[in-house]
């Protein structure tokens, strides 16, 4: 019998690393179940939450009334609503170990305890946040025009980013160069000190969801049809990952990797398939 336990053993492990990432196997699981969709991710490695905006989807698709948004942080397993703010987006913030909470109110940071109190910006309502690892700059976009703001966290200091219109999903890396989509539905990038964006080729239209930097400075694009690196030295992407659905959030942790759809999160882990 031993050789036959093997071969289902094998069978099984192989089954479960079936999903292939940057050329490694990985495993897939299903983190959380729920209603509506889970976008914005950020995570904090320190305390291994994962932080996302849910957004209704009954309103998402009712021009008629204002689309409902609220955020959560997903620790051991069970959800928990953080009750005291109009949550849109969160950040975590590496060098100060802070976690940013944009609102329809302004900026602001969480407490030990998930409570959320104002930081910064006033009535600004601020739909996205992306930081970087890097420095004390954080970038956020603000409605209604989707304008990107950068903000010295320490400074408590705001300034308009330049040559970069709107953005509807963000990311920046190591170096500053900016990652974006924009009302031409194209993704694009704007080198540091330069004044002209240069559209990447080979990603259709409308397609980009989400994006996020990994721990190698590597700027990641979840897309309809899969996630791409996108290198500030090549228009062309390189293709990481093929999907079976269509990703609304995206971010990654060493060997982890977490994305979510509609009513879910996955989390895709290599270090098993090794």
């Amino acid at each position: 019998m031993l050789p036959l336990i093997l071969l289902l053993v094998t069978a099984t492990y192989a089954n479960n690393c079936s999903y292939i990432y940057d050329g490694f196997r990985y495993t897939r699981t299903s983190i959380l179940t729920i209603k509506g969709l889970p976008s914005n991710l950020a995570y904090n490695p320190k305390t291994k939450d994962l932080f996302f905006t849910l957004i209704d989807l009954d309103t998402l698709l009712n021009d008629n009334v204002q689309t409902r948004m609220d955020q959560y942080v997903l620790r051991n397993g069970e959800p928990r609503k953080i009750d005291n703010v109009n949550g849109q987006a969160a950040a975590y913030d590496v060098k100060n170990d802070r976690v940013y909470i944009a609102s329809d109110t302004g900026l602001n940071v969480l407490d030990g305890s998930d409570e959320a109190s104002f930081f910064s910006l006033k009535d600004e309502d601020i739909v996205q946040l992306y930081k970087p690892a890097h420095n004390d700059n954080l970038y956020a976009v603000f409605y209604p025009d989707n304008e990107v703001y950068v903000i010295d966290v320490n400074k408590n200091e705001k300034k308009k980013l330049e040559y970069v219109p709107c953005a509807f999903v963000l990311a920046v890396d190591a170096e500053e160069n900016v990652y974006y989509e924009c009302d031409s539905k194209y993704v694009k990038m704007m080198l540091k000190d330069f004044q002209e964006p240069i559209e990447f080729v080979g990603i259709a239209k409308n397609a980009a969801r989400a994006m996020t930097v990994d721990e190698n400075n590597r700027v990641i694009l979840a897309a309809n049809d899969g996630l791409y690196w996108l290198r500030p030295d090549s228009l062309i992407p390189k293709k990481l990952m093929s999907l079976d659905f269509v990703p609304s959030g995206i971010v990654l942790n060493g060997d982890d990797l977490f994305l979510s759809t509609r009513g879910i999160i996955y989390q895709f882990n290599g270090a098993q398939c090794e």
